[in-house]
């Protein structure tokens, strides 16, 4: 996708409405179009990369800085408990620009993590994760 296309960088660009939240020279923190929770808040790059596999460090660091930032507030005086911070590098991602959803939680909320149909033991999750990443 080039950014022409993209929809979060006409966001950035102004050229698409959206409730910003929170914006640093470098990002830009904005509420997603259908949120799962009160306290939902996306954060992007304000430059465009379409996925984890191509930010550079420093441009993912200001992303998670500005993550921290916002967390950070949203558990001190904004009221919540904790945060889910979520990200997809590919296969489930909508928007193909580098973003972060931020979820406030609160003690009482529902669980949004998933379950599965997964059956496997720890060990079988742990060797499959040591042969993704091969010998170090």
């Amino acid at each position: 996708m080039s950014e022409s296309d993209c929809v979060f960088c006409a966001i950035v660009a102004g050229d698409a409405e959206a409730l910003v939240v929170d914006e640093t020279p470098d990002t830009l923190a904005f509420s997603p179009l259908h949120p799962v929770a009160p306290g939902h808040v996306l954060v992007v790059p304000k430059a465009h990369f379409d996925s984890l596999f191509d930010v550079p460090e420093d441009v993912l660091g200001d992303v998670m800085t500005h993550v921290q930032s916002l967390a950070r507030r949203l558990c001190g005086d904004g009221g919540f408990d904790g945060v889910n911070v979520l990200h997809d590098s590919t296969v489930y991602q909508s928007v193909p620009h580098l973003h972060m959803h931020l979820v406030g939680r609160r003690d009482d909320d529902p669980d949004l993590w998933p379950e599965t149909d997964y059956d496997g033991s720890k060990r079988d999750a742990h060797d499959a994760v040591v042969a993704a990443l091969g010998e170090s």
